[in-house]
């Protein structure tokens, strides 16, 4: 009986071709039975690059970790997303004319919230200049389209109260009801 860990003697157990112990038999980059590995696994690294799967130096940074202590930085996309929503909420409640209040909030806040996001991606701090863009002109539209409703509801409000002023009697100050 054999030691199974001594070094093949050029026979095979299987009774196939021996190998001479000179020759690596499983392959390039493989080092003959026997001998230690190179430092760095199956081959070098790449000219320049720390050795894959290797212990960093001290001082040097863990894999994942930025260098120079810069941590990058996450994208901050919330205000120019919100900035959209306001301002298609905001300018579907200016077209209806009776909620020309809440197009006017949702407005302001699309304008605001459009302004800051558009700054934070000129400073590269967000990514959806796009998004904010349209949010501040959807949030300027909503704006226009609530003073639009505050004027249609102030001239229907005159208009109501001219009829009833010149009304005579009962049935002409009930028809008031249906003018605009």
């Amino acid at each position: 009986m054999t030691n199974p860990f001594d070094p093949p003697s050029g026979e095979t157990p299987d009774g196939g071709t021996p190998v001479p112990p000179s020759q690596n038999p499983y392959g390039e980059g493989m080092p003959p039975y026997g001998q230690s590995m190179p430092p760095y696994g199956y081959g070098q690294p790449p000219h320049g690059q720390p050795p894959p799967y290797a212990q960093p130096q001290y001082g040097q940074p863990q894999y994942g970790q930025p260098q120079y202590g810069h941590y990058p930085m996450a994208m901050r996309n919330g205000l120019g997303t919100a900035a959209l929503v306001l301002g298609i909420i905001g300018a579907v409640a200016g077209v209806t004319l009776f909620l020309f209040f809440l197009a006017f909030v949702l407005g302001v806040l699309a304008v605001i919230f459009g302004l800051v996001g558009r700054g934070r991606a000129k400073r590269g701090e967000a990514s959806n200049k796009t998004m904010a863009t349209w949010g501040l002109w959807l949030g300027v539209a909503a704006l226009v389209l609530s003073i639009v409703g505050l004027l249609f509801v102030i001239h229907v409000a005159k208009l109501q109260h001219d009829c009833r002023e010149r009304a005579v009697d009962q049935q002409q100050y009930d028809d008031c009801r249906h003018v605009w």
